[in-house]
């Protein structure tokens, strides 16, 4: 008997704090967040999806005829500068369709899968500024 309750206090002790977690703690401004950047994305609205995005990017992939390379945006002049390859009509027919996911840290992605491969968004919370683009990846599924 000792050994059944000591079983059931430790099982509510590990569980229980689960449960009464708090939700993301910035999921409020996300969502406002995510709305905007869908209303940008179906506007193909260039300049609003630069003000989304947070710069410099370190990891922005590019798909050239089955070729993709990864590298920098390196600010809001050279994202409107190179929108037409940066953000293609792809993606924004795509974006409207993804899956949100909520990481263990704050931020937030935006997974869809085509033709064997795996594109994201990554969105990070700034103090101060709210959610903003992180990355842009294509990787195998």
């Amino acid at each position: 008997m000792k050994n059944t309750l000591f079983v059931v206090a430790f099982i509510v002790a590990v569980v229980a704090p689960c449960y009464g977690q708090q939700p993301e703690p910035h999921r409020a401004e996300f969502n406002a967040f995510y709305a905007s950047f869908l209303a940008a994305v179906r506007a193909n609205n260039k300049e609003k999806l630069a003000d989304l995005i947070t710069f410099p990017v370190e990891d922005w992939s590019v798909e050239r005829k089955g070729d993709v390379q990864t590298g920098r945006v390196k600010d809001r002049n050279d994202f409107l500068a190179r929108y037409d390859l940066l953000f293609t009509s792809f993606m924004r027919s795509h974006i409207p369709h993804g899956k949100i996911e909520a990481l263990a840290d704050g931020r937030y992605i935006l997974i869809w899968h085509d033709a064997g491969a795996e594109f994201s968004f990554e969105f990070t919370y700034i103090a101060r500024v709210g959610y903003r683009v992180s990355s842009y990846t294509i990787g195998p599924e």
